[in-house]
């Protein structure tokens, strides 16, 4: 058996001693860096199901300077950002801003007095000698007078009258001047919502004019009178009777609807005129005439005007459909019935200072078909001005 010589056993106490030497260097830095487990304690505060903290807020942005992008808008160079509120929120206020403005900016003085000028002009029919149509050339008058006494009431007056030559397929030609009823009347508008009213109205005809279809022998010129009368009520379009017949005293009801803005006026109504017989001749037999009372004239009518630089020029359109039984008849002459008119009209209301305003306005009466307008062979025109003074 050999022995290990003393120089295998100091190789082997070197290797032995590096080997130590190694694993020093391995473990002292883990124990130096190592940490301890978590303690298992009772003390202990996680709870698995609570939410989890929420995250920091970033950090505020730098204040926006005068020509970054998207700042401003009024720069052509591409600043786009939009200035004051839009989309809904635009249209929510500009409804506000609307209802807050007035209804009426344009308010009248309360009074006006004025003058309504027709001047007519073609042929009509007398039913008591309607051979042939009978000329007429007639300029009738009414002036009026309108208060309104607050936001609801308001009374009015007109005194028609006119002159003109009537040339009958039979009388001579007769140049004459004539009085229509005298006409007062109450007015009353109601409200019904924003830019939304009622009027409603009654007007009494006093049996002042002039005339009689059926006069007396001693009074001859009656009759051009009242043909006269006639043919004003034809030139004005049947739109009113009642101040046009004489011996009858007339009651006129209406009702309407009026819509307006501050640029837009539109308006409808109807109204009844009833005219009963007070006085004159009668017929001395059927053969010679049929009076009727009462007689009567429906009228509906409608309306629409828009308003440039402020109400000074507002041209729009009114048109009316009048039903109607004359008051005399003979056989089968009867012009009474339908007749539908329209009226092209450009009005002008002018402010001078806080308490007057000037009005004035021009229309044309055209009659389309109908007893006016050439059903008959007889054709009625007229041309209107008006003129008034608000204070």
């Amino acid at each position: 058996m050999l022995r290990p010589t003393p120089f295998a056993r100091s190789k082997r106490k070197l290797a032995v001693g590096f080997s130590a030497f190694a694993l020093a260097l391995v473990a002292v830095p883990a124990l130096a860096f190592a940490q301890a487990p978590p303690s298992k304690g009772t003390d202990m505060e996680i709870d698995p199901d609570a939410p989890p903290p929420p995250p920091a807020e970033p950090p505020p942005l730098p204040p926006a300077q005068e020509g970054d992008w998207g700042v401003g808008g009024s720069d052509d160079e591409g600043k786009f950002a939009p200035s004051g509120k839009t989309g809904a929120k635009k249209r929510e206020e500009d409804e506000k801003a609307e209802e807050a403005k007035a209804e009426n900016y344009r308010t009248l003085p309360p009074r006006e007095v004025g003058v309504d000028m027709v001047i007519g002009f073609g042929e009509t029919r007398d039913v008591l000698s309607d051979t042939n149509p009978t000329d007429v050339t007639v300029a009738s008058f009414v002036p009026y007078f309108f208060w309104r006494l607050n936001e609801t009431w308001a009374i009015g007056a007109r005194v028609p009258f006119a002159t003109g030559s009537v040339d009958g397929p039979i009388e001579n030609p007769v140049d004459s001047s004539v009085l229509g009823n005298i006409e007062v009347s109450v007015h009353a508008r109601f409200k019904l919502m924003r830019r939304m009213t009622l009027p409603v109205s009654l007007a009494i005809a006093v049996p002042t004019a002039q005339g009689d279809m059926f006069p007396e022998q001693d009074a001859a010129g009656a009759r051009p009178q009242a043909l006269l009368n006639q043919a004003v009520a034809g030139a004005r379009g049947w739109e009113e009777q009642a101040p046009y017949t004489p011996n009858r005293l007339g009651a006129t009801p209406s009702v309407g609807f009026a819509y307006d803005t501050r640029l837009l006026h539109f308006a409808a109504s109807t109204k009844f005129e009833l005219m009963i017989k007070t006085g004159g001749g009668a017929p001395e037999s059927e053969a010679a005439g049929t009076l009727h009372s009462p007689a009567y004239n429906w009228v509906t009518n409608a309306s629409f005007f828009y308003d440039f630089l402020d109400g000074m020029i507002s041209p729009g359109l009114r048109a009316w459909l009048a039903v109607s039984q004359q008051p005399v008849t003979k056989g089968t002459s009867d012009y009474s019935g339908a007749q539908f008119v329209i009226e092209p009209d450009v009005n002008s209301t002018i402010p001078v200072g806080k308490s007057l305003a000037v009005r004035a306005g021009l229309g044309f009466l055209v009659p389309l078909g109908g007893p006016l307008g050439g059903s008959n062979g007889a054709t009625i025109n007229g041309f209107r001005l008006r003129a008034g003074l608000a204070f």
